[in-house]
């Protein structure tokens, strides 16, 4: 009987980590999208259908497990997937195309190694839970969760994406860069004195990141105009003059400060770039990824 009721939290146990993953990825698709980009695996135009489906997987298979779903087929199908993300993990960070596995979406920082000693605790938790557990028939009701759970995963982040894209911030904000907030003078030290008046886009960025080419262009411009807000960049480097060379290349026309990437971290900007529009120092507003239509046509209408 105790075998039982361990094989049982076992299962209970890594269904709950799916299903918490999987909210997370809802919550804040758009970070999923990005690790998958970085992977290169999948054309453009795939790797939203494919983070989608697989954050929509993730959790109807923690509802699975936790419900004791059809278990005999199951566990070894999340046995399988953990296998995979695991050889995936490996792959991906000993390549450097990413720093992270990517399964905890940014709320949970671990190393590539935990990560994979996590996996493999949650590979024996179901191997246990596969040999000792005693399988309950599964009923309709419990199937009808799981599907619900698999579409309403997918609905959610779908829609939590078209509203990043829509209107350049997410739904919900877990980061110290809030509307309404005071720009902090530790974040950038002596630097950030000249954010604290007038009407400024502070944009984080990397140099390796594409996206972030794309803007700059837009920023130059915007740079330009005495009717726009003023433009400060942030790169993640460490590097003075790798700093320095960015700017060089691309013939930028506003300031650039390379930062510590532990201020990326503090600030938890897991996605470049990342931009913020401050007045007087006060957070108005903040883009993830893309402009909003509004200033992009402010722009157009300036230019003309």
């Amino acid at each position: 009987m105790m075998l039982f009721i361990l094989a049982s939290t076992a299962s209970n146990i890594v269904g709950s980590i799916f299903l918490l993953t999987g909210i997370a990825k809802v919550i804040e698709p758009w970070k999923f999208n990005q690790h998958i980009a970085k992977l290169n695996l999948v054309s453009p135009k795939l790797i939203r259908p494919v983070a989608l489906t697989f954050t929509a997987i993730e959790s109807a298979l923690g509802v699975a497990l936790i419900l004791g779903v059809f278990l005999t087929l199951i566990i070894p199908v999340s046995i399988l997937l953990l296998f995979g993300l695991s050889m995936l993990t490996y792959w991906g960070t000993s390549t450097g195309k990413t720093e992270d596995c990517g399964c905890y979406n940014g709320w949970l920082e671990i190393t590539p190694t935990q990560s994979l000693i996590l996996n493999a605790i949650y590979i024996f938790l179901l191997i246990f839970a596969e040999f000792f557990g005693k399988y309950q028939p599964t009923v309709l009701w419990q199937w009808l969760v799981v599907l619900i759970t698999f579409i309403t995963s997918y609905t959610l982040a779908a829609g939590s994406l078209e509203y990043m894209q829509e209107n350049g911030r997410p739904y919900i904000d877990f980061t110290p860069l809030q509307e309404n907030r005071m720009w902090q003078i530790e974040w950038l030290g002596q630097d950030s004195k000249s954010l604290m008046s007038g009407s400024v886009i502070v944009v984080f960025m990397s140099p390796e990141c594409s996206q972030c080419k794309h803007w700059l262009g837009v920023l130059k411009l915007v740079q330009w105009q005495d009717d726009l807000p003023a433009i400060v960049g942030l790169i993640d480097t460490e590097n003075i003059q790798a700093g320095q060379d960015f700017v060089d290349r691309y013939f930028l026309n506003f300031p650039v400060v390379a930062v510590d990437k532990r201020l990326y971290r503090k600030l938890k900007i897991e996605v470049v770039p990342t931009a913020v529009l401050l007045e007087d120092g006060v957070i108005q507003e903040k883009w993830i990824g893309l402009m909003p239509m509004w200033f992009i046509n402010k722009i157009n209408q300036l230019t003309r």
